[in-house]
């Protein structure tokens, strides 16, 4: 049987962060963090740059060196 000990509210922030350059994430979820931690990090991201994150995968330094 599972038990909830303590329950919080989800926040979020009021203000994204552009007038006073304070941006602030959301707080977790009862999901796996790994997956809203993500979306918030990308959301983060794309509020203090204005463009989206896009991640892509390094080339080995010897692959690089070889061409």
């Amino acid at each position: 049987m599972c038990k909830f000990v303590h329950e919080s509210p989800l926040e979020i922030p009021i203000e994204d962060g552009k007038q006073d350059n304070v941006f602030i994430s959301r707080s977790y979820d009862a999901t796996s963090h790994f997956e809203t931690v993500c979306d918030d990090v990308h959301d983060m991201w794309r509020r203090i740059t204005g463009e989206p994150l896009i991640l892509k995968k390094r080339e080995n330094e010897e692959e690089v060196n070889a061409v």
